[in-house]
């Protein structure tokens, strides 16, 4: 038996922590990557990923253009870690990596820029 959804309201502020603390996770990934850390990174990145995905979730409920961009960056991790599980070479992996590095930048970035239009119009909404 379903259960009813249950919605829960999260303000511009906590959102704008958790995306703060989400960018720290990012750069930790981008840490792993310089020192060629791949274990830890493969270790790390799905619940970074799985994160970023429960915030794009709830701008999606803003934003409900951010379930397209967020369908396209998950086929292209997707893509870059099943690529990534079957490299070999040391030269592959140095490319995954520079994939993946920028994958997660630009990735973030979009985070970035919804969030910043969420706490934008949450202002506007409070000086009306």
């Amino acid at each position: 038996m379903d259960r009813p959804a249950v919605m829960f309201h999260i303000d511009s502020e906590t959102l704008n922590d958790l995306s703060h603390a989400n960018d720290e996770l990012i750069q930790d990934l981008h840490w792993l990557l310089a020192r060629r850390d791949l274990a830890a990174f493969e270790k790390l990145y799905p619940n970074v990923r799985r994160i970023t995905d429960l915030i794009l979730a709830i701008l999606e409920g803003a934003f409900p253009e951010m379930s397209r961009v967020s369908d396209t960056l998950n086929r292209l991790s997707d893509e870059i870690s099943e690529r990534m599980s079957k490299a070999s070479t040391q030269e592959e992996i140095e490319q995954l990596s520079r994939e993946v590095a920028s994958l997660v930048s630009d990735h973030q970035k979009i985070v970035d820029e919804v969030t910043a239009e969420v706490l934008r119009l949450d202002k506007l909404g409070r000086q009306q």
